[in-house]
């Protein structure tokens, strides 16, 4: 959550200039994707086992 606060705050300061400041966080924007769905990925794969 604090680094989507921090995120939003960001976006806020540069609201004037949006494609530079779009341009600048893809490469965070892609991590933070990254992180969500890994953790989903591992789950589908290992939930069937689990299972009764």
């Amino acid at each position: 959550m604090s680094r989507l606060a921090q995120l939003l705050a960001e976006a806020a300061d540069e609201s004037n200039n949006p494609v530079s400041f779009m341009y600048g966080k893809i490469v965070q924007v892609n991590q933070y994707v990254l992180d969500l769905f890994n953790p989903l990925g591992i789950y589908q794969k290992y939930s069937s086992e689990f299972a009764t």
